[in-house]
């Protein structure tokens, strides 16, 4: 056999491959897709009673923020960590890590605060069903982004699955906010930006090794 022939027979197994398209539209698309699907879950476990008056709190405003800053900018990150050869800045790696530990801090200042004047503000109750609806919420946000960084090439799978964690993690916060009645701080600080905390962590090193094997299996082209 030649090399044309083994050429024009390399050739003739090869299919068009359609490039991903940019890190920030596909966020966009994901954004869409987890205000939808988050947006219905809350809906279905129920929106806190009290939602009117604490929405037009300043903290509440403050959390809500810090949480869709630090959700969006994990998607994008995750997502541009599928890309081989895309750069990312200091700046850029680190801006959803700060967003999610400014709510952090804002919650144990608020708890300092409160401990100050109430004796009862330390005291913790059980709070597994919020952990239970976060996960929930976070369901199918969190698929959707693994699917849409698993159509890269990430060289990096331990980074995007610690972002894409903290992304789906942080929409199963956000909708907590919006269904939980308990307003103690010490329980959001440990039911609520818990699970945010640790999932990232625990998601990194027990998810990405599987996740780089799933990256490598034959696939149809990528969209």
């Amino acid at each position: 056999m030649t090399t044309n022939d083994v050429v024009s027979a390399l050739v003739r197994d090869l299919r068009p491959v359609v490039p991903l398209r940019a890190p920030t539209v596909r966020a966009w698309y994901w954004g869409f897709l987890a205000a939808v699907t988050g947006g219905i879950a809350v809906a279905v476990f129920g929106l806190r009673a009290d939602l009117a008056a604490t929405a037009s709190t300043l903290s509440f405003r403050v959390q809500a923020a810090l949480l869709v800053l630090a959700t969006t900018m994990a998607s994008g990150s995750a997502l541009a960590f599928a890309i081989p050869g895309e750069h990312l800045s200091s700046i850029r790696r680190a801006a959803p890590i700060a967003a999610a530990l400014a709510w952090g801090a804002w919650l144990l200042a608020e708890l300092a605060a409160a401990a100050g004047s109430s004796s009862t503000a330390w005291a913790l109750d059980s709070g597994w069903g919020c952990v239970a609806k976060a996960m929930t919420i976070a369901a199918v946000p969190g698929a959707a982004l693994m699917l849409m960084v698993g159509r890269g090439a990430s060289v990096d799978p331990r980074r995007a699955v610690a972002y894409a964690a903290l992304a789906a993690a942080g929409v199963g916060a956000l909708g907590v906010e919006f269904t939980c009645p308990n307003p103690e701080v010490i329980h959001q600080l440990v039911w609520h930006f818990g699970p945010l905390a640790v999932l990232p962590l625990v998601a990194a090193p027990v998810g990405a090794p599987m996740f780089a094997r799933w990256m490598r299996r034959p696939r149809e082209p990528r969209l």
